[in-house]
């Protein structure tokens, strides 16, 4: 049986994170409405200005403990946000059209829409647009001096793998909510940046797990979210969903489990996260 379950290390980076802005008392209160973005802002020390962040924003935890959480994007509350009293709200250009967003707009609260592509130059991009907003260009460029060294470390795992396993990102809240990634998704773009091949190419976003689709894809590799996972028992529950077992991942029991907001946030620690998932789904040694 191969059950990995791979977690963020803890590391200088994850320390950095932490780490609270230097001058409190000029210190705009910030609101995030989106996890990536909220990573981003404790990477260049602006941690401490956030009033207010969305679901998403999970990490670092410990430090968002006393943070307002304001629930999903889309379900945004207009007074509970304006009680927050917030200087800047920074969201990602999906958000753009948002009638709650729009409706303080009007209000006078400034909004700042990053883009955000499934690719892991989004965060340093993002950093970028936020630092020319904010200030702290030190820190700017220790983000994306530590960037380019994950990218190296990612760079040296891929060179000793060989051929490009089939992953298939199966979501689940539950057996009666079961998703499989299509093309265009985060869990495509994630498992071909570790080296990997989607194992269902033939829709877009995502869809309904079916067995026709399981024996069509014939996955290598079933990748989860750890939540997920649990949400139908562990690996035992999962190998009683038809079809599952009958996979080339099933019956290896090659089941990777990471953290949602880790794997799929595409913010700073996207490339770590990829670096993880490129061990595990090429059968290597951790370098």
């Amino acid at each position: 049986m191969i059950i990995v379950l791979a977690f963020p290390a803890c590391n200088e980076k994850a320390k950095a994170a932490n780490a609270p802005v230097t001058d409190t008392a000029s210190c705009p209160r910030l609101i995030s409405l989106d996890g990536a973005i909220t990573e981003v802002l404790f990477e260049l020390g602006h941690g401490a200005c956030l009033a207010g962040v969305d679901m998403t924003s999970t990490y670092p935890g410990e430090s968002l403990k006393n943070v307002a959480h304001l629930g999903h994007v889309s379900r945004l509350n207009a007074e509970a946000l304006l009680q927050l009293k917030p200087e800047l709200i920074l969201a990602t250009e999906a958000e753009k059209g948002n009638p709650v967003l729009r409706q303080l707009q009007n209000a006078g609260i400034e909004c700042l829409f990053l883009k955000k592509p499934y690719t892991w130059e989004a965060p340093r991009q993002m950093a970028a647009a936020i630092s020319e907003r904010l200030g702290e260009k030190l820190k700017l460029i220790v983000l994306k001096a530590e960037m380019e060294a994950d990218r190296e470390s990612l760079e040296k795992v891929l060179a000793q793998a060989t051929g490009k396993p089939r992953v298939l990102f199966i979501y689940a809240r539950g057996k009666g909510n079961l998703m499989v990634a299509g093309r265009n998704t985060a869990a495509e773009a994630i498992i071909h940046l570790a080296g990997g091949q989607n194992a269902l190419t033939d829709f877009e976003d995502f869809r309904a797990l079916s067995t026709e689709g399981l024996i069509q894809a014939q996955p290598d590799a079933i990748l989860m979210f750890s939540s997920g996972l649990q949400s139908l028992d562990g690996v035992d529950g999962l190998l009683e969903i038809p079809g599952i077992a009958q996979t080339p991942a099933g019956k290896k029991k090659n089941i990777i489990v990471m953290e949602g907001q880790y794997l799929l946030g595409f913010g700073p620690r996207c490339l770590q996260a990829a670096r993880e998932l490129a061990i595990k789904i090429h059968g290597l040694e951790s370098i």
